[in-house]
C-alpha cells in the first residue's frame, strides 16, 4: 500500500473551498471544527490501491487522468460562471468526473451492505471503475445547469459530494441512481457555484413546456394586435408561465446562469450534511446550518447505504485516457 495520500474527494475540489490556503472541516459526529490544507483532507494513504487477483492494483492515477481533464473545464466554468460553449468533449470530461466522484468516497465504501473486505472490496471496484464509463454516457446526455449564489451565503461540500434526490419526492431516498427516472444530482463546485444535473424526463417537459408557451404567446399577440378574439387572461397566463420557466430553460439550453434562491441552497447544503460519511467542508468556519442538520435529525449521521448493481454487459472503452 502506498505511503501517499489518496483523496476521496479530489484536492481540485477542495482547493475551491479554502480560506488562507486551508478548508474548514465540520466532523459530523462529534461537532468539532479543524482546518487542514486541502492536501491532508477528505484522504488516507493508499485509499485508491487494491489486490486484485493476487496483483497491486492502483486507481490513483486513472483518477488523476479524469481529473486531469475535467479541471481547466471546471475551472473555466468557475470563472465565467456559465456552462455555455461546453463542447461535447468538455460534457463527457466532466460527466466522467461526476460519475466517478459517485463512488469513489470512503462514504461508498462504508454504506456497503455486507461491507466486503479491502481485498474483497478492490474485485468490486475494478468494475465500478469499468462501469464510470457507462454512467457518464448518461449523465453527458442530461440536462445540466449551474447554479449561482448572488448573495452572501455559501455552498457546503460534504465528503460524498454528488448527492441525489428525487425532483418531485425529495424526502423519498429510496432507489436513488442515475438510471432512476425522476432522480436529480448535484455537486457543489466552489462555495457559489453547483452543478445541477436534471433528470432527464423532468428537463425535457420544463423545456416542452416552455416552448410550447412561447408558440401559444405569439399566436396570443398576433390575435390581440390584429383584433382577435383571444382574452387577455389568457396571454397573462401564458407570461406567468414563461417568467417561472424561462430561467430554468436558459440554463437547460444556452448554459446560461441559474441564480440560486435560499431555498435551492439550503437544499443543497441539507443533501451535503445528510449524505456526509464524516466531514462537511466550507471556506467559513460558521457550520450553524449544519449543527442545525444534526441536530434536528440525528439519523443523518448513520452511513448512507449504498448498493451495485450489475445491469448486463459493462462495455469497456477503447482506452481509459481517449478524449
Amino acid at each position: 500500500m502506498s505511503a501517499e495520500n489518496q483523496h476521496w474527494v479530489p484536492k481540485l475540489l477542495l482547493k475551491n473551498f479554502v480560506d488562507a490556503g486551508r478548508v474548514y472541516c465540520f466532523d459530523i459526529h462529534s461537532g468539532e471544527v479543524t482546518k487542514p490544507p486541502p492536501k491532508f483532507a477528505a484522504c488516507e494513504p493508499g485509499f485508491n490501491d487494491f489486490e486484485i487477483d493476487g496483483k497491486r492494483v492502483s486507481f490513483e492515477d486513472k483518477f488523476e487522468k479524469i481529473e486531469t481533464k475535467a479541471a481547466p473545464i471546471l475551472k473555466r466554468i468557475l470563472a465565467e460562471r456559465s456552462l455555455a460553449g461546453l463542447s461535447a468533449p468538455d460534457r463527457r470530461h466532466v460527466a466522467r468526473f461526476v460519475a466517478a466522484q459517485s463512488f469513489r468516497t470512503k462514504a461508498f465504501y462504508e454504506g456497503l451492505a455486507d461491507k466486503p473486505s479491502r481485498s474483497d472490496y478492490g474485485t468490486i471496484f475494478n468494475y465500478l471503475w469499468h462501469s464510470l464509463f457507462v454512467v457518464a454516457q448518461d449523465i453527458a446526455r442530461r440536462h445540466w445547469a449551474l447554479m449561482v449564489i448572488e448573495g452572501d451565503d455559501a455552498f457546503y461540500l460534504g465528503d460524498n459530494p454528488v448527492v441525489l434526490q428525487r425532483t418531485c419526492e425529495p424526502n423519498n431516498g429510496k432507489n436513488l441512481g442515475f438510471d432512476v427516472v425522476g432522480v436529480e444530482a448535484f455537486l457543489p463546485l466552489s462555495p457559489v457555484c453547483a452543478l445541477y444535473i436534471a433528470c432527464s424526463t423532468i428537463s425535457r417537459m420544463i423545456i416542452d413546456t416552455y416552448e410550447q408557451a412561447m408558440a401559444v404567446h405569439r399566436i396570443a399577440r398576433a390575435k390581440i394586435f390584429s383584433g382577435g378574439g383571444i382574452g387577455l387572461a389568457d396571454l397573462l397566463e401564458t407570461q406567468a408561465t414563461l417568467r417561472r420557466a424561462g430561467p430554468i430553460y436558459k440554463a437547460f439550453t444556452e448554459g446560461a446562469p441559474l441564480v440560486a434562491t435560499p431555498e435551492n441552497i439550503d437544499n443543497l447544503n441539507y443533501l451535503q450534511c445528510s449524505w456526509a460519511l464524516n466531514k462537511v467542508h466550507s471556506n467559513r468556519k460558521d457550520f450553524a446550518f449544519a449543527r442545525k442538520v444534526f441536530r434536528q435529525t440525528p439519523q443523518y449521521r448513520e452511513t448512507v447505504r449504498t448498493s451495485v448493481l450489475e445491469k448486463g454487459r459493462i462495455l469497456l472503452p477503447p482506452d481509459d485516457s481517449e478524449d
